[in-house]
C-alpha cells in the first residue's frame, strides 16, 4: 500500500535545502537568528549509527530565504542504489507557523513524514503534471502508483522530471535521494533529499567550496522549477516560530521486495576518530522597510507596519489582510473588507503585489529579482529590495574521543559482499589506521531540513515559496 500520511488540515512539511538567492539589497532586514543541533546516537569509529539534526528559527525571526547544508566528506555516504527503492532510511518531523485563508500568522501545525530511499536513475523519469487527461481523479503524475503498479509513488521509483530545471547547473547527478509524501488539504506533497558530490555548483548564489563536504539539497514539491506556474491556495503566510527534527536511521526499515535479514540496510558509516563539523549557509527574507516583518508576510513592504501581521486585528481591524499601512480604507464600517483589493484571484496575504492585479491573465506573480515583491509593484523589478542576511551555523561532531580522522574503511563499508559506501573517483579507502585520505564519502544520511509551506501551491511570497523559485536565467 502506498505510504500516506494524513496531516492536520493545512499542515506544513519540511523541506527545504536548496533556495536559490537573488542580489543584495542594502537596507537593514529583520532578526534572523536560525538554530542548529546535530547528535549521533553512537560516537564509536565505522559504525552505522542513527542521527539528528534539529534546525529551528525563533518566534520574530524572518523567514528563511535560502540554506544549503554541508556534510563532512569523510562521513560514509551509502549509495543510493545499495539500498531497495521504498526502504525507509529516516522520520521527519516539524512545526510550523501559518497563516490559513488569509487570517494571522499565528496558526501552528505540525506534520510526521517517512522518506524512502527513492530512484536516482534520470533516464526513468515522471512528471510532477496529471498528462493522463483521460483519467477522472485529476491525480498528477507524480502522486500516481500505476509505472509500475508496486505500492510505490511513482516518484519514488521514478526520477521526478523536474529536477533538472530546478538547479542553475543542467543534468546534475545526485549520489543519492530520499521522498516521502503526504496528503495536505486533500493534496499529495512530494519532499525530497537530494546528496551531491562536494564542490557541485548548486546555484550562482550558493557556495560550491569543495572542502565544505556534500551539499545536501531538499526540494518541496516543484518549487523551483522555471516552468512551474503559481496558483492560489489556502497557505497565505509562513512565519516564524518554526521546528524541524530529522532522523537518520541506521539502518533501513520496511524494506519493500527483497530478502535482507530484520536488520535492514546500512544507511550510513561514522568516519575514523576525529572532529568534523557539519555547516550551513542560511540567508533571511528581504525586509526593505525594515520594520522587522519579511516582504512575504509584509503586505505593505515599502511602508511601516501600524500593526503585527502575527497578531489578528493588529493593523487591520477589517481582517482584509492588508496592514493600515498601505490599505486604501482600512475603516470595515465603510466598506474596508475586500480581501482581495485588486481582485486578481490571490487573497492579500497571498498576493505578491496585493493592490496591483498580476493574477493569471497578466504577470501570474511574477517575481523577476526574487525578492518577494511582485514585478508590478516592485520599485525596481531587477534589483531585489532589502538587505539579504547570511548565517553559518556549524555542529562538531566528535567521533572516538578525536584523531586525525578519515573517511571508513572499504572494509567497514562492505555488506552483503559489495563495497557500498560512494567513494570519490573510486578511490579505495584504508583499513581504519586513522590515515584515511581526503577523499572519502559524506553522508546522505544527514539531511538538513528547512520547514517549508504546502497548500495547493503557491509559488509567491516566502511560506508560499518565493523560497524554492529558480534564479533567472
Amino acid at each position: 500500500m502506498i505510504r500516506k500520511l494524513v496531516l492536520q488540515w493545512g499542515a506544513v512539511i519540511g523541506a527545504l535545502a536548496l533556495v536559490l538567492i537573488a542580489g543584495k539589497g542594502d537596507v537593514q532586514a529583520g532578526t534572523f537568528t536560525p538554530e542548529l543541533d546535530i547528535n549521533i546516537a553512537d560516537d564509536t569509529p565505522e559504525t552505522s549509527s542513527e542521527i539528528t539534526v534539529d534546525f529551528n528559527l525563533p518566534k520574530g525571526n524572518v523567514q528563511f530565504s535560502a540554506v544549503v547544508a554541508f556534510i563532512p566528506s569523510d562521513w560514509g555516504i551509502v549509495k543510493g542504489e545499495a539500498i531497495p527503492i521504498g526502504a525507509i532510511v529516516g522520520k521527519l518531523q516539524s512545526v510550523a507557523t501559518l497563516g490559513l485563508v488569509g487570517s494571522a500568522c499565528n496558526q501552528e501545525l505540525p506534520v510526521d513524514f517517512d522518506m524512502m530511499n527513492a530512484s536516482i536513475d534520470r533516464g526513468d523519469t515522471v512528471s510532477f503534471n496529471d498528462t493522463d487527461k483521460s483519467d477522472t481523479d485529476n491525480t498528477r503524475d507524480y502522486a500516481k502508483d500505476i509505472n509500475p503498479e508496486n505500492g510505490l509513488y511513482d516518484s519514488v521509483d521514478k526520477y521526478p522530471d523536474f529536477i533538472d530545471r530546478v538547479f542553475d547547473t543542467d543534468n546534475l547527478q545526485p549520489i543519492r535521494r530520499s521522498a516521502g509524501m503526504a496528503i495536505v488539504a486533500g493534496i499529495p506533497v512530494l519532499l525530497q533529499f537530494l546528496v551531491f558530490e562536494p564542490g557541485t555548483h548548486i546555484s550562482d548564489n550558493l557556495p560550491d567550496d569543495e572542502s565544505l563536504g556534500y551539499p545536501s539539497v531538499t526540494l518541496l514539491q516543484n518549487a523551483g522549477d522555471r516552468d512551474a506556474e503559481p496558483e492560489p491556495g489556502a497557505i497565505t503566510d509562513f512565519c516564524s516560530p518554526l521546528t524541524s527534527h530529522n532522523v537518520s536511521f541506521a539502518v533501513s526499515e520496511d524494506n519493500p521486495d527483497t530478502d535482507a535479514d530484520e536488520s535492514g540496510y546500512p544507511v550510513q558509516f561514522s568516519p575514523q576518530p576525529g572532529t568534523y563539523t557539519f555547516t550551513a549557509v542560511a540567508a533571511g527574507q528581504r525586509d526593505p522597510d525594515g520594520d522587522g516583518y519579511e516582504n512575504s508576510l509584509d503586505t505593505c513592504p515599502y511602508d511601516v507596519n501600524v500593526g503585527d501581521p502575527t497578531i489578528t486585528y493588529d493593523g487591520d481591524l477589517e481582517l482584509d489582510g492588508l496592514d493600515a499601512a498601505c490599505d486604501p480604507n482600512p475603516d470595515p464600517e465603510t466598506g474596508g473588507t475586500n480581501s482581495d483589493e485588486d481582485g486578481d484571484g490571490y487573497l492579500n496575504r497571498q498576493d505578491n503585489c496585493p493592490l496591483i492585479s498580476n493574477g493569471e491573465d497578466t504577470t501570474n506573480q511574477h517575481d523577476e529579482d526574487r525578492d518577494g515583491i511582485g514585478d508590478e509593484c516592485d520599485k525596481d523589478a531587477n534589483v531585489a529590495d532589502g538587505e539579504l542576511l547570511i548565517e553559518q551555523p556549524t555542529k562538531d561532531i566528535i567521533i572516538g574521543g578525536g584523531g586525525p580522522g578519515g573517511p571508513p574503511s572499504d572494509e567497514t563499508c562492505t555488506f552483503d559482499g559489495e563495497m557500498v559506501c560512494h567513494r570519490l573517483g573510486g578511490v579505495p579507502q584504508t583499513n581504519g589506521d586513522g590515515n584515511g585520505d581526503d577523499d572519502g564519502g559524506g553522508s546522505s544520511a544527514v539531511i538538513f531540513i528547512v520547514i517549508g509551506v504546502v497548500a495547493t501551491l503557491v509559488i509567491v511570497g516566502g511560506g508560499a515559496f518565493m523560497m524554492m523559485r529558480r534564479k533567472s536565467a
